[in-house]
């Protein structure tokens, strides 16, 4: 299985604007201070998310995403309530890429930012779609332009530096281009070149949150001819992953090819492409919005945001590049400012964990949990753990320890459940699914994972109709289209139903074309006269999709294993040469190879050497172990593939693919009826 994780590269908060317009927070000034110098986090080295370190009123430290595209600064609730500060409801809604949401508003009454101080710091509390941590790294919120609009910002992304600057102390050279500031949003004019030659100027908002060039209405119109059409998650405030499925972000979009843009007096080579939202129907967020200028084309250099003086500017970074160790600092502060906090373990045991320290993140959180046994996040993090250990038994144990409904609430049951029926123990998961569901209110938080836990435990037990009924449920109460439809899959295999799992792959074929496992599903269910369904399914998802968003290792599986050899090769060598030949050598690439060579069923002794050889670094990879499993299968070597495919489902527990993986194994290599 290859690890792609490109469609959630969207995420762009920054187009967060409310409906009011918000005071710009007071700078206080004094001291003879003129500037200050404060490191930029990121989650991994390059990441396009930049953070600062923000003292709070109470006098502690957290962490914020730097974003000037968003006109209001936002804050988690958990935050304000710790420093004891009204929460006020506010008429109106804060708009944002996917769609507008109600929220409510507080104001910190001073927060630090190096050697400055703000005051009365208006924030937005409330507002789905905000990440609770970057990689380890915990995050407070995203401070926005009210708070970046009082000083000319230096933000040198090769040494991983900002500086701040009052108005006036930092001259900017004539060269810079201009940066027209409105209300709470700064413009500049870009000039752009696409792929077929098409030049034009457009006025795109400087945005240090967006990960690259997007445009927005009729701002992209110039570049309709050299753009394709697709559909792709569109993710930003709004987007509350934990109750919708990625599906129901789906927009179509249109993408340009770039090769060259030409901002802040600087001209950059630039081979992505920019994004353009709302190419034929108007955007109904942020009308004003005429696109962004975002991460990417600034990546390699320093931008200077002269808000007070309306000046931008690129240039070549002055500092020796350095990769800033964001979690090997944060611990730092933890250990400073929270020592031996058990509350605090977990974000520790995080940071320990993300710096090699397996050892030392396990040590933490047992420590912790003498004081906080029942804990359902010290719980599940050590549960984790423990599954990367491949320390099964105790994993389980971990999790049996604590309530279902915290388990629920902290997503985990369904990871619970699975492992227990992964590990054979069918009549124990049933048993503690139902009785989960007796104990839960009708509107409990989590109610329907213990639905979906609940039918796999009555699938495995060979209870079809009643899974069928329990998925059903769930499904009612999760809503989004692509809801727990390879779990229907199944069921309906189980119950003889093949046509009943070719609609449900159909379904999620449908309203996610994006994802090609359901494809490479369909196929495995075709029988010849359902043949051309199957090619047109394929069609129709791949003319969805814009270049470079193909699932080929799927599609090429599904033509395959339905007779279509030349398509199927075609498909695999288009997917091998971009996802495999730019890795360099090493366990990525050994995946890769061993995944694309597996689904083409070729070079198969080459390809268990390899995947054997990425397992050797990363054990703890559920992908590294599906990709082994279907090596094996290819092979023909039953042992070794089951073997995989429930490393991979305990790794990974309640992922349906997974499962339906080990169900493929099971179907090829019936276990003998007296095997333990």
């Amino acid at each position: 299985m290859l690890l792609l994780f490109a469609q959630l590269a969207l995420w762009n908060p920054a187009l967060a604007a409310p409906s009011y317009p918000p005071p710009r927070a007071e700078l206080v000034l004094g001291g003879g201070v003129s500037s200050t110098t404060l490191d930029l986090w990121r989650s991994s080295p390059g990441a396009d998310k930049i953070y600062v370190l923000v003292r709070l009123p109470d006098g502690s430290d957290a962490l914020f995403l730097l974003d000037t595209g968003a006109s209001i600064s936002v804050i988690h609730r958990e935050v304000v309530e710790r420093l004891g500060l009204p929460i006020v409801p506010v008429d109106g809604r804060i708009e944002g890429l996917s769609g507008s949401v109600a929220w409510k508003r507080a104001v910190l009454p001073r927060i630090g930012l190096g050697d400055f101080q703000l005051n009365a710091v208006d924030v937005a509390v409330d507002v789905p779609g905000v990440p609770e941590f970057a990689g380890a790294l915990p995050i407070a919120g995203i401070l926005g332009n009210n708070v970046w609009t009082n000083f000319t910002c230096v933000v040198d992304y090769p040494a991983d530096i900002l500086e701040l600057f009052v108005p006036g102390a930092l001259a900017v050279p004539k060269r810079a281009a201009p940066l027209v500031v409105n209300g709470q949003h700064a413009y500049t004019p870009v000039l752009v070149r696409a792929e077929d030659g098409t030049r034009a100027t457009v006025i795109l908002e400087v945005d240090t949150g967006a990960n690259d060039v997007l445009f927005s209405g009729a701002t992209g119109e110039p570049f309709r001819t050299a753009s394709t059409e697709g559909v792709e998650p569109v993710l930003g405030i709004g987007a509350d992953l934990d109750d919708l499925p990625l599906a129901s972000f789906l927009q179509v979009t249109r993408r340009v090819p770039l090769t060259k843009v030409r901002i802040g007096g600087r001209t950059i080579k630039h081979a992505g492409p920019a994004r353009w939202y709302g190419a034929d129907t108007a955007p109904v967020n942020r009308p004003d919005m005429p696109g962004l200028l975002g991460y990417g084309p600034m990546a390699a250099l320093t931008a200077v945001l002269d808000f007070p003086g309306q000046h931008f500017l690129l240039r070549p970074s002055r500092r020796v590049p350095r990769v800033f160790d964001a979690y090997g600092e944060y611990l730092k502060l933890e250990q400073a400012t929270h020592p031996n906090d058990p509350a605090r373990a977990a974000i520790r045991g995080r940071l320990q964990y993300a710096k090699g320290d397996a050892a030392g993140a396990l040590a933490t959180v047992l420590e912790a949990r003498k004081v906080l046994p029942d804990d359902a996040e010290l719980g599940v993090l050590l549960s984790w753990f423990q599954r990367n250990a491949a320390e099964w038994d105790a994993s389980n144990a971990t999790l049996d320890a604590l309530d279902p409904l915290a388990l629920a609430e902290e997503g985990e049951w369904v990871a619970y459940i699975d492992s227990l029926l992964v590990d054979g123990q069918t009549a124990r998961a049933l048993d503690e699914a139902t009785q989960a569901l007796t104990v839960a209110a009708p509107d409990a938080e989590g109610r329907d994972d213990m639905l979906v836990a609940l039918s796999d435990a009555l699938l495995a037990a060979g209870k079809a109709s009643q899974a069928g009924a329990a998925i059903g449920e769930a499904a009612a109460i999760s809503p989004g289209g692509s809801a727990h439809l390879i779990r229907k899959a199944r069921v309906a295999l189980a119950e003889g139903d093949r046509y009943g799992a070719m609609v449900a792959t159909r379904e999620l074929i449908g309203v996610y074309p994006l994802n090609g496992v359901p494809l490479w599903l369909q196929a495995t269910l075709t029988v010849p006269e359902d043949v051309p369904t199957l090619v047109a399914d394929i069609e129709g998802a791949l003319a969805r999709l814009h270049p470079g968003d193909e699932p080929w290792d799927f599609v090429g599986a599904a033509y395959l294993a339905v007779g279509h050899e030349q398509e199927g090769r075609e498909a695999l060598k288009k997917g091998y040469a971009r996802d495999c030949e730019p890795f360099p050598e090493g366990p990525d690439r050994a995946n890769c190879d061993a995944w694309y060579w597996a689904l083409g069923g070729e070079r198969l002794d080459e390809a268990k050497a390899r995947i054997e050889l990425a397992l050797t670094d990363r054990a703890w990879s559920s992908a590294y172990h599906d990709t082994a499993a279907a090596v094996a299968f290819a092979g023909g070597r039953g042992d070794d593939a089951r073997r995989h495919a429930q490393t991979a489902a305990r790794l990974s527990p309640g992922d349906p693919y997974l499962l339906w993986q080990l169900d493929r194994v099971d179907a090829k290599f019936p276990l003998p009826p007296d095997a333990p």
